[in-house]
């Protein structure tokens, strides 16, 4: 491809990525409201019982909202990763077609590798995508820190980004209260059902930031020589900004894995309860 077609494709995903983006905001927004909202009575609806038929139907809409942002945020995620096929400098025709050719769950591994590769010239001359590469093995010529940030880096791709794509699948496919196994959904499946309940807005919305901290990082990794960064002319800005991102990508995970939606909703209908007693008093 040229220069121009490059930035052509990647002018077409960034576009893209801003419509994806409008709608994440918006339901996003849309699902919070839900959360303030009142009866005829002026009465937050989430802090009826459980049992009130309009709790009812107003969890049943913020469940299926809650669906359709899962299935915008991985598609966040998707194209992400194809607007940073054409990054500019990022990787050659050759690498990006390889890319493009593996399955989605290996996409994102494949092009942090090879472009780790090329940022610390491991990548042979035979072998553009690093098929060979054993970073594990390079201590002795990277050192144990940036050997261990990329094995990190990558177990963090592997076990928080990628099986964002398993949720996807089931949700574009319908199976928003109970999923079933692939390829073709002949059986019902309670562990991928736990998995999907577990996908709320807050879980969403720490995993559509974990995309943008990785995203960052490889672009950082690929386009930047220690020689050329202003800010420390011995480091480049993957291993400059690594911890800052790392400290991020952990607060999110955390986030994740202990999720309070109960406890989040409650602390938005106490805040919406002590703002509508001020205006009473007032």
């Amino acid at each position: 491809m040229t220069e121009e077609e490059i930035r052509n494709y990647f002018d077409y995903h960034n576009s893209n990525m801003k419509s994806l983006k409008i709608g994440y905001i918006e339901m996003r927004n849309q699902i919070k409201s839900f959360y303030k909202s009142t009866d005829k009575n002026g009465t937050l609806i989430y802090s009826l019982q459980d049992t009130d038929i309009k709790k009812i139907r107003l969890q049943e809409k913020e469940l299926s909202f809650s669906r359709i942002l899962s299935g915008i945020q991985v598609s966040w995620a998707e194209e992400s990763l194809k607007r940073l096929l054409y990054e500019k400098d990022l990787l050659n025709d050759n690498q990006r077609n390889y890319i493009l050719n593996k399955p989605l769950i290996e996409k994102w591994l494949e092009i942090f590798k090879i472009v780790f590769c090329f940022a610390y010239d491991l990548t042979p001359d035979n072998d553009e995508f690093c098929t060979q590469v054993n970073i594990r093995g390079e201590r002795h010529n990277l050192g144990n820190k940036l050997v261990q940030q990329y094995l990190t880096l990558r177990r963090i791709i592997s076990e928080n980004l990628t099986p964002n794509f398993a949720i996807r699948n089931k949700v574009q496919h319908g199976e928003w209260n109970f999923a079933f196994e692939a390829p073709i959904s002949e059986v019902f499946s309670q562990r991928l059902t736990d998995k999907i309940n577990k996908e709320n807005i807050i879980t969403t919305t720490s995993r559509y930031n974990i995309v943008n901290s990785v995203y960052n990082m490889i672009v950082d990794l690929g386009r930047f020589r220690s020689d050329s960064f202003k800010l420390d002319s011995i480091t480049t800005p993957f291993e400059y900004f690594y911890d800052d991102y790392l400290k991020k990508i952990n607060f999110e995970i955390k986030k994740i894995e202990s999720c309070d939606l109960e406890k989040f909703i409650n602390d938005i209908v106490q805040r919406q309860i002590r703002g509508l007693e001020y205006r009473n008093r007032t």
